[in-house]
């Protein structure tokens, strides 16, 4: 198990968040790590740190959801704060060198961040599984809807249709779609008690109930038409069979002066967990060996 630190609270805009330091006596540049959701709990990035004993690596979690606190005011479940809210953790950290890795919903505030400039900059800044433009997203949700199994798809098409999400038909349909799409592994406790633990109401704000449609405030969001404005080294990782395909992924990367992309084979919205082994080397391959 990856050496730690006692956790320790950093205040942020709405209140204050907790944060750990694995591997804290590592030699190597920290790496900053922006966990998915929204609402979902740090847990499942925790197995980073085994697969980067070389480097410190930051885990946190957002306000309103795990060890941190969670006020009950959604007017703080919106994208701006949570780059504050990451900035206020960067000053707390005050690392002269670092890098920035996001998943999934945390690749938007990642790349808001590093779009943003100021004084903590990241050398690489790390997009797993991004989620860059919510229209594009949910194309090719779609895409992938049209692929399942017909009695798979129907399951979720009525859910969409009717707002129900409780019916037997979604939550079997939506079990096959996380075992094709989100982990193609078996899950280990870190991502079960990660998202067991979702907190809703920021989740429901931000998001929506469901991952095929988007009904909350990030409905409009994309930063594609500002990627050109990137300066640090950036690397785009996707799984083979993520519901992020690697298309998407790549059509990222050609908007991003010098990006870099990797495929993870065999692998879905959970590389690092499903392909840990070939996850490490394509991360290390990039932040062990300095600027392109």
């Amino acid at each position: 198990m990856s050496e730690q630190t006692n956790g320790a609270l950093c205040a942020v805009p709405g209140g204050r968040i907790r944060y750990e330091i694995l591997n804290p006596g590592a030699p190597g540049t920290p790496v900053v790590t922006v966990h998915g959701g929204p609402g979902t709990p740090h847990d499942y990035l925790r197995p980073l740190a085994d697969l980067l004993p070389g480097h410190p690596v930051v885990v946190y979690d957002q306000l309103g959801c795990g060890r941190s606190e969670r006020p009950a005011d959604p007017s703080l479940w919106r994208l701006d704060r949570f780059v504050g809210e990451l900035g206020a953790l960067l000053a707390e950290l005050d690392l002269p060198r670092f890098h920035l890795l996001g998943h999934s919903f945390g690749t938007m505030i990642a790349a808001e961040y590093a779009l943003r400039g100021g004084p903590h900059r990241p050398e690489w800044l790390v997009l797993v599984s991004p989620v860059l433009s919510v229209r594009k997203y949910e194309d090719d949700m779609r895409q992938l809807l049209f692929r399942l199994p017909p009695d798979t798809a129907q399951g979720l098409t009525d859910a969409l249709r009717t707002g129900r999400y409780d019916t037997p038909e979604y939550v079997d349909a939506a079990m096959v779609f996380a075992e094709r799409h989100m982990c193609r592994t078996e899950w280990p406790d870190t991502l079960l008690d990660a998202t067991m633990d979702t907190a809703a109401a920021v989740r429901d704000t931000m998001w929506g109930r469901t991952e095929f449609q988007v009904t909350g405030n990030l409905r409009s969001y994309t930063c594609t038409d500002r990627l050109g404005g990137l300066s640090a080294d950036t690397l785009i990782l996707c799984g083979e069979h993520d519901f992020v395909p690697p298309r998407a992924g790549q059509a990222y990367a050609r908007a991003i002066p010098g990006a870099d992309t990797a495929v993870i084979a065999g692998a879905s919205h959970m590389p690092h967990l499903e392909s840990p082994e070939l996850f490490a080397k394509e991360l290390l391959a990039r932040i062990d060996a300095g600027r392109k």
